[in-house]
């Protein structure tokens, strides 16, 4: 019996899949493994982990595996796709692929039609391919100067609207959670705090502003619908390059943060729509971890440099 592994590797988490030619026997899930992000040895340390755990939950051992493809953030560039490779290859036995996660995640959606995918988690960007063959993309620069309607974004926006508000004399109930959220006890034990080098994981903070406005913060609301705004305009660059003129562009939506709020989903949706009348999101749960997988039972065989 032949093994085959499928791994998709975000900034915030990795999850696994392990199967034989047909069947899927097991999974496992760990931190993230973004090497841009943790650096090496926390990468190794979080695909160990999954690995393991699916390994042990199908009794078998990681070196009998003989195909991996491995969908990680930043493995669409050769150089982090390169120690990715080595660090996996390390793991398990057989042939290792490394590609970057949109195009994993593009795959679970689309298979090989046209359409875009807009990913928002730790990161954001969206990604395209036509009927031609030709691809496209927009954001996932990195959160210092890209990553717009992220969770990294929504961090740092939410602290930045509260601040707001206290430059106004006012005090919204969103600036106290994020002050008590990054552990200090002040506003301006919380200015030092997300100034720090190195600085806090404003991702994390992207559930306390969710749950701020659905218990109604105006503040938390905003942001979250703006979030949805800059991830239509990421759309929107990459159908306008790709589909420019299209009666109809298939759409599709993954990632912690779209999954997570229907204010950011429903924002998105509602500017992409008034742009495009012609969109057409695609609905259901995008699986690129199962992607991964069937890739790796299709022996691509190759080092990827596609979008990361």
């Amino acid at each position: 019996m032949a093994f085959f592994l499928g791994i998709d590797g975000g900034g915030s988490k990795t999850r696994c899949v392990l199967g034989d030619e047909q069947t899927l026997l097991a999974s496992g899930s760990s931190s993230g493994c973004n090497v841009l992000r943790v650096g090496e040895a926390c990468a190794q340390s979080s695909l160990q982990a999954a690995i393991h755990e699916a390994c042990v939950q199908a009794g078998v051992s990681p070196r009998v595996i003989i195909r991996t493809c491995a969908g990680v953030a930043g493995g669409g560039r050769r150089e982090i796709a390169e120690v990715l490779r080595r660090v996996i290859a390390g793991i398990v036995g057989g042939e290792v692929e490394v590609t970057g996660d949109t195009e994993i995640a593009f795959e679970a959606a689309f298979g090989s039609r046209p359409g875009v995918i807009i990913i928002s988690g730790t990161g954001s960007m969206a990604y395209g391919k036509n009927a031609r063959g030709e691809t496209a993309r927009a954001g996932g620069w990195g959160h210092a100067i890209s990553d717009e309607g992220s969770g990294h974004w929504i961090g740092v926006a939410a602290i930045r609207e509260a601040m707001r508000f206290h430059d106004r004399g006012e005090s919204p109930g969103l600036l106290q959670d994020l002050i008590a959220a990054v552990g200090a006890k002040s506003v301006e034990e919380l200015v030092v705090t997300v100034n720090k080098n190195p600085e806090p994981d404003f991702a994390a903070l992207f559930p306390l502003v969710l749950a701020a406005a659905e218990a109604g913060d105006l503040v938390a609301d905003a942001v979250l619908k703006c979030a949805g705004g800059w991830l239509a305009e990421l759309a929107h660059i990459v159908i306008r390059r790709l589909f420019n003129g299209a009666a109809q562009v298939r759409v599709a939506a993954h990632g912690g943060v779209v999954t997570s709020s229907a204010r950011v989903k429903d924002s998105l949706v509602e500017r992409l729509q008034a742009q495009w009348p012609g969109v057409d999101f695609v609905c259901g749960e995008v699986y690129p971890a199962g992607a991964a997988l069937e890739r790796a039972r299709r022996g691509t065989g190759r080092m990827a440099a596609g979008p990361s």
